[in-house]
Formats: C-alpha cells, structure tokens, sequence
C-alpha cells in the first residue's frame, strides 16, 4: 500500500533534457536518467509507463523506462502548482493549484474540462477514487470536496476541520475519505466517499502535525503518526482504535507504508534516521531497526512483491532493503545533491522514480528481482 507524505515542499526546475548517467551504481539498482522536477510532486500514470513531474508552473511527462519526453508539456495558469494525480485509467491528469484544479488530456495536452473554482484558497491535495468515478480536493478554505471525475460536477462538501486540510487520500475500495488538517487542527478525519457523512470523532496521533496517514490493502485500517514517538491504526469504518499504538523507537515518525499484503507496516524514526518493520498480526518488531540513513527518512514504497522496501532520506540517498529480513540490497543509491523527498515504485517494479530538493527526479532501473 502507497505510503502518502504530507510535507509539503516547493521549488523551481530550470528545463532541462533528460540524461542518462553512471551515478549511484549498485548491484541492485542503477541510475536510469535525470529529469527536471519539483521535490515531493510525481505521478506515476496507473499503467506505470509515464510519470510527471512539476517543473514551474508546468507538469511534464516522462518515460519510465528511458526518462524521454512521455507526452505533451502542461502550461498551468493557476500559480504554484500543490498537487497532480492521474485518473484510474490515466485518461485525465488532475493539477490542483492556487484557489483551483484544472482537469487535462495527458495526451493532447488540452484541457478537459473547465477549471473547477469552488475552493476559496490554495488547493493542496487533489486524489481520484480506484474506480475513477470520484475525485477529492482538499485546501485551505478548510473543505474537502468531492466531484464527479467524469463530469467535473461537484457532488458534495465535506466539512469540519478547523482549519485548512492538508491532504485527502481515498481507501483502496473506494468506500472512505481520509483528510488531515493544519495548523492548530491537527486531526485526521474519516468520510465515506459515497454520502460524505464522517465517520467516528476526529482522530487524534500526537501532539502537533501529522506527518503521514496510509490504508492497509483492503481499505479496513487507518495508519497515521506524527511530531510524537506513537503511530496510531484504526477501523476505517468506524474510526475506532485496533490494538495498542505502535511507539517508535525516537520522534518524530516522518514516514508509514504498508506491504501489499498489509501484513507489514514500515515507519521512519526521524530521531535516529532508521526505519522499522512492524510485524502487524503480533504488533512487533518483524527485524532489527534498518540501518544506514545518516539523515531522517521522510518516503518509504513497498515494491509490488512486498519483498523490498525502498526509501529515501534527507542524506540525499536512496536505499533498497530486503523487507523480510531488513538488510540492505546492495549499496545506497547516489545521485541527488539534495534531500530525497518521495519515492515511487512502478507496478511492475523494474523501475524505482526519486525526486528530491535538488530539483530532479531520478529514474533507476531494478537489476535483479528479489529472491523468494
């Protein structure tokens, strides 16, 4: 299950054509390619041929595979540019903005539908259902909205937080909203996606923000941390607490993601710049605490096997981790000259997409599968 970060970063990319280089070779990993992209804002497309990136107040698309152009260059009018997400059937590339989202054919480079102006501030998060149908928006007018992904309609307002929200994530059924506020909010609040109802009290993880929320696999579970030593799960139907909190070992817990089978939960402990597998049957430590980073590490994906971790760390490095043992695979992966702020994994998990204050997103491309 995708990890979801909720620090939010903006710089600005000069244009740049994509090179190949020999930087951060490893016997797991090698750079692929460089490419121009703001920190923290790629969207990797479903079929996990193209991703995009932020470049100014533009969003470019990228070959997977070889880091060429994959698609028409995007010039968004709107201001910064806060959030981009693709459509369950890459069809539409939602770009979320100041006071606005802009709905676009990645393919012809046009707009699809008209912008949709409802919010009365920056838009900060924007997130299409599994299904496509729905479509999220979160800002700082202190609203979630949701809208028909088809039509661009809005359908319904969800209110509540007491300040502005600062991401909105869909379960991977569908079937709930999760949304984290800012400021002295602080909360993270559950929806149902259908009737926009909230489900249960607001949750509470730490005092001060929330750095991080994900659903296991199945959509069931809420896992959120923050400021604070505690990682906190509930019932994503009813909002209430399942077992004891998980407390890392210092604060604060920057990162969470779950394996695909949702039989694992991995979390950064910012204080010592390690990561911990969690073994969620028993709620214990599955390994030793993983070991390297010299920096806290602030992005964390599981591959699609569920067999290797990767992450990425304020130390400028990526690392990849056999995630039943937590070893190391292979040497760090080097390159950036900046703090690695997200990382993605393709679905067929031979390419890993990094990108980072330096203003880059680097591709490499996975030498070996992991071993059974």
């Amino acid at each position: 299950m995708a990890l979801v970060g909720l620090l939010a970063f903006t710089a600005t990319a000069a244009h740049a054509q994509p090179r190949t280089t020999s930087a951060g070779q490893a016997d797991t990993a090698s750079t692929r390619s460089v490419v121009p992209g703001v920190s923290g804002q790629i969207a990797v497309r479903p079929d996990g041929k193209v991703f995009a990136t932020v470049s100014k107040e533009t969003v470019r698309q990228w070959k997977t595979a070889n880091g060429h152009r994959g698609g028409p260059v995007l010039a968004v009018d709107a201001g910064p540019i806060n959030s981009i997400a693709y459509s369950a059937d890459g069809q539409l590339l939602a770009v979320a903005g100041n006071r606005e989202v802009t709905l676009w054919d990645p393919t012809t480079g046009q707009q699809a539908r008209p912008p949709l102006t409802e919010h009365t501030g920056p838009v900060r998060s924007v997130a299409f259902s599994p299904a496509g149908l729905l479509m999220a928006t979160a800002g700082d007018d202190g609203s979630v909205r949701v809208w028909d992904a088809t039509t661009g309609d809005l359908l319904r307002t969800l209110s509540g937080h007491s300040g502005g929200v600062r991401f909105v994530v869909f379960s991977p059924d569908g079937e709930r909203l999760a949304s984290v506020g800012a400021g002295d909010d602080n909360t993270v609040r559950l929806w149902w996606a259908g009737t926009g109802l909230p489900i249960g009290s607001p949750l509470r993880v730490n005092p001060g923000p929330v750095y991080a929320v994900t659903f296991n696999p199945t959509g069931r579970l809420l896992a959120a941390s923050g400021g604070g030593r505690t990682v906190r799960v509930w019932n994503a139907a009813t909002g209430t607490p399942v077992g004891k909190p998980l407390t890392s070992s210092t604060a604060p817990v920057y990162a969470l993601t779950y394996s695909r089978g949702g039989r694992t939960l991995a979390t950064s402990s910012g204080g010592n710049n390690t990561v911990q597998l969690w073994n969620m049957a028993t709620r214990k430590a599955a390994t030793e605490p993983l070991t390297g980073h010299t920096g806290p590490v602030r992005a964390m994906r599981f591959d699609p096997s569920g067999k290797l971790l990767v992450t990425g760390s304020d130390d400028g490095s990526v690392r990849v981790w056999n995630a039943t043992t937590g070893s190391q695979k292979g040497k760090a992966l080097l390159g950036h000259t900046g703090a690695v702020w997200a990382v993605r994994v393709t679905p067929d998990g031979k390419r890993l997409i990094s990108a980072g204050a330096d203003n880059k997103a680097r591709i490499w491309r996975v030498k070996a599968k992991p071993a059974a």
